[in-house]
């Protein structure tokens, strides 16, 4: 299932077009709960480092 935001309710860059030259795109993230193994790395789990 695909993730996406709504659209704006407002146009910001119509009230406040001073901000327009600051618009990025941005990549939201929506992690999920899992069960990572020893060699997996996760969000908020065991971190691999590099040899």
């Amino acid at each position: 299932m695909a993730r996406t935001t709504p659209p704006r309710p407002l146009d910001v860059e119509t009230l406040f077009p001073e901000v327009a030259s600051y618009r990025k795109t941005a990549v939201r993230l929506h992690p999920r709960l899992g069960d990572p193994s020893a060699r997996e790395s996760s969000l908020g789990g065991p971190v691999l480092w590099p040899l």
